[in-house]
């Protein structure tokens, strides 16, 4: 059995749904970039390293959903647009994003047979 529910948000209800449309595909693609970045500099495209390619020092930590979730109250701070969002609707993207990531990196894991 199923349902069908249909919402009929108040034009405020209407303009904070759009608003939180807008910035929260930002607050993903700039999760996304931070993990991209931690992939290019943590990997090399042929087995060794060179001292032009890589870079020299240490390492930075992953930035994994943990670290990203503690990262909110400072994007809040940076960003006061992302203050009216709700944390739980923040949490819930970057949860979003976690399991995608994890399922880019290990495709093979997740498939069902």
């Amino acid at each position: 059995m199923t349902h069908c529910y249909k919402i009929n948000p108040t034009a405020e209800q209407s303009a904070k749904i759009d608003y939180w449309l807008e910035h929260l595909p930002r607050h993903w693609n700039y999760a996304l970039g931070q993990r991209l970045d931690w992939l290019n500099r943590t990997r090399c495209q042929i087995d060794r390293c060179s001292i032009v390619s890589c870079p020299i020092g240490e390492i930075p930590q992953l930035p994994d959903y943990y670290f990203q979730q503690s990262a909110l109250k400072q994007t809040k701070k940076l960003f006061p647009d992302y203050q009216e969002i709700y944390s739980e609707v923040q949490q819930i993207n970057l949860q979003r994003l976690d399991k995608a990531w994890k399922r880019w990196l290990i495709p093979e894991k997740w498939r069902t047979t």
